[in-house]
């Protein structure tokens, strides 16, 4: 078969979408900001619910983790790390593989949803304190990763930027006729 008569694997969406711009250099802000105005008064945390579904949203408009490389406010916080202040320790194999990604993605998200059933009844203001404290949570591995790592460790194992990876990968997969080629 000659390259003009093979097919090229269709696509769900199209493979060309515009860039979104970076803001990495000011984005850690929304970070610091939000958990501010979150501490003080609790049912801005739910706010924090952008952060979580902005990634799922670019990733389902065909722009893969683009939310990651140009956009993430914690990964832009993670950047400000000074090199120097870091350990520099290898990152463990283990946390590369997807199971430990599939696992560490189950547990946040797995407690962030059963918080999420417990806290609804009890109002907003304890819902907001919830999202807060969870994603203070996260942040502070992440930095704890930053610090013994490198200062972006965590973007290896971020269960969101695995989301993303995943929702690209499902999107972009053939039909299974194409695939038997």
């Amino acid at each position: 078969m000659t390259a003009e008569t093979q097919k090229a694997p269709v696509r769900i969406l199209p493979t060309r979408k515009p860039w979104i711009p970076n803001l990495q250099t000011w984005s850690w802000s929304i970070t610091i900001l939000w958990m501010s105005i979150a501490n003080i008064w609790h049912p801005f945390g739910l706010y924090g619910l952008l952060c979580m579904f902005t990634p799922i949203v670019i990733a389902l408009t065909g722009r893969g983790k683009m939310h990651c490389a140009r956009v993430c406010p914690r990964g832009s916080l993670l950047g400000l790390i000074p090199r120097k202040w870091c350990l520099g320790l290898k990152i463990p194999a283990f946390m590369h593989t997807r199971a430990f990604r599939w696992c560490l993605w189950g547990a946040m998200m797995g407690t962030f949803a059963v918080l999420m059933v417990l806290t609804i009844p009890k109002g907003v203001e304890r819902l907001g304190w919830v999202i807060l404290v969870f994603m203070e949570a996260a942040t502070g591995l992440a930095i704890l990763f930053g610090f013994l790592f490198a200062p972006r460790a965590w973007c290896t194992v971020c269960p969101m930027g695995f989301t993303t990876g995943n929702l690209r990968r499902l999107l972009n997969k053939q039909t299974p006729e194409e695939g038997s080629r």
